[in-house]
Parts: C-alpha cells; sequence; structure tokens
C-alpha cells in the first residue's frame, strides 16, 4: 500500500493543487494507518471496513480525541477513494465509517482592543518597526493566512486601488481592500525596503516583507515574531496565527458585514466553513444577555 499511498499524495499536490503543508499533514495521517496494515499484513485486496473499525478503536484507545479520528478517517476515505478511481480497489472500505464529533469548538479570537494593542506595541521609530507595523495592519486588515502573508509578492500590491492579492489554499488568488491605516503603513514600509536592499547592494526580491537578514519571513519566524509581539502588549493568553484570522472575521461579522462577504475575504471555497463565525457570534450575544438584561 505504500507505493499507492505515494502515488495519492502526489495526486493531491500535482493535480488537486493542494499545499505541501497539506500533503504533510495527509502523509502523517496516512503513515499511522500504513504501519498497522504492515502490522496486520493488510493489502488493499483483503482490507475490509472490520479492519478499518479495529484501527479507529486503537487510535481511541491511544486518547486520541474525536476531532483527530475524524481528520485521520477523512484521509483514509479519499485515499481509497483515489484507489477506487485508478481501479486499484472496487469499493471504498472506509465509505459507511463516520466518527461522532459531539460538540463544535469555536475559533478563539481576540477582542479588538487586543488587536488594537498588538497593532500600537509594533509601531516604532526603527526601520524594522515599520515594517512590524506594516505586517500587523495588512494582517488584521485582510484576515490572511500566515503562509499567505509570508507569500505576498511587491507586485501583489495595488497601491492605486488600494487591494492586495492573496494567494490562498491551491494557489487560488482573491484580490482584498486595505483600509487607509494599512496602506499607509505598507507604503512608509515600501520606501524602508526599497533603501534596505539598496544598502545591502543585492538583487531584489519578489517578496514584500523581509526579515532582517533580507530573506522572506518563514511561517515559524511569524509564529514567533506574533508570540513576542503579544508579550509586549500585555496579552497573557496564548496568541497564534490564525487568532487574527479568527479576530478579523469575528470583528468583520460583528461590524456588520454579510456572511458571504465575509467567505470571499477569508477565500473559503465552502459558505459552511465561514458559518462557524455566526456561532461565535451567538455566543459574544447570549454572554451580553446574560450581562446586561435585568433578569439576570
Amino acid at each position: 500500500m505504500q507505493s499507492e499511498a505515494s502515488e495519492f499524495l502526489e495526486y493531491i499536490v500535482v493535480e488537486r493543487g493542494l499545499s505541501q503543508n497539506t500533503r504533510s499533514a495527509y502523509e502523517s495521517d496516512l503513515s499511522k494507518f500504513l504501519e498497522f496494515a504492515k502490522l496486520k499484513r493488510l493489502t488493499l485486496q483483503n482490507l475490509t471496513m472490520a479492519h478499518l473499525r479495529e484501527y479507529l478503536g486503537k487510535l481511541k484507545s491511544d486518547d486520541l480525541g474525536p476531532r483527530s479520528l475524524s481528520r485521520k478517517l477523512s484521509a483514509l476515505k479519499q485515499f481509497f477513494q483515489f484507489c477506487l478511481r485508478e481501479g486499484k480497489i472496487k469499493s471504498n472500505p472506509a465509505e459507511l465509517l463516520t466518527v461522532l464529533v459531539k460538540t463544535k469548538r469555536l475559533p478563539k479570537h481576540l477582542s479588538v482592543d487586543e488587536s488594537f494593542k498588538l497593532i500600537e506595541v509594533s509601531k516604532g521609530a526603527s526601520e524594522s518597526s515599520v515594517r512590524d507595523q506594516a505586517m500587523m495592519e495588512l494582517w488584521y486588515a485582510t484576515g490572511c493566512r500566515v503562509s499567505e502573508l509570508a507569500r505576498i509578492a511587491c507586485e501583489d500590491l495595488d497601491w492605486k486601488s488600494g487591494l492586495v492579492c492573496l494567494k490562498g489554499k491551491g494557489n487560488r488568488q482573491r484580490w482584498v481592500p486595505l483600509n487607509s491605516d494599512a496602506l499607509e503603513a505598507a507604503r512608509a514600509y515600501q520606501k524602508v525596503r526599497h533603501e534596505w536592499v539598496r544598502r545591502a547592494g543585492l538583487p531584489d526580491l519578489s517578496v514584500f516583507f523581509l526579515t532582517s537578514r533580507f530573506r522572506p519571513f518563514t511561517r515559524q519566524a511569524l509564529w514567533k515574531w506574533l508570540a513576542e509581539l503579544a508579550k509586549k502588549a500585555g496579552i497573557r493568553r496564548k496568541v497564534w496565527p490564525h487568532m487574527i484570522r479568527h479576530s478579523f472575521a469575528t470583528h468583520v461579522l460583528q461590524g456588520g458585514a454579510d456572511l458571504r462577504t465575509v467567505q470571499e475575504l477569508l477565500g473559503h471555497q465552502s459558505i459552511a466553513t465561514t458559518q462557524v463565525y455566526t456561532h461565535l457570534d451567538i455566543e459574544n450575544l447570549k454572554t451580553m444577555q446574560r450581562k446586561f438584561h435585568p433578569r439576570d
């Protein structure tokens, strides 16, 4: 089954256009199953639903939660569907399997005040602070993924229209408007960036945001940068990159935006993915009602 798994992983990148990060996640999920299959001497031909139930039961006994189980099952379903399409099996043994996920975990987000604090502490007189402010302003203004922020190229910024082109999953592109603060901060950084490149005497890179060593940011570097910024802002809880995206979506919806607009801004293919933010907003409404209603 190892060769079929390798073909599947190649397929999701080349033909479906999924990212290398997504490929790595699928590879991790499938590797556990391949170990199990090797131990049981299973092949695509003798594998049954009972074997898959046994495998899921083993994962559950290892204290794997419902969400993780569901993700691993989803990877198996897609793998077997690929094998079915390629004529390697006659039916998908995982098709009828399900994992019950009892509760839908709402995404954690920052308050408007906390978001503004992150922007404020990013400001400063130094050249790196000008860059930091531009990154934070643009991030909060667009709700982009951390990988999208790192990949923004100079030509992705339309200064005249005040738009930025973001490249999402599967290299799908979308144009997102920048507010005046984000646009002003990005313009200020553009001047700093030009001076950096001139002083360094290096060939200019296409990527917009550069580190102090004139290299593109990695996702890990941006994660660390944000954590340090949150600490500086006095935010005591853990802050990670996707919280900026969740905060953007939540705050825009609370401001009156409709769900379809937020779906387009975030680059979600399905409206169902965006709907989680409506549940989050309902939770906020419940909190406000409990806090201010005279009968509570």
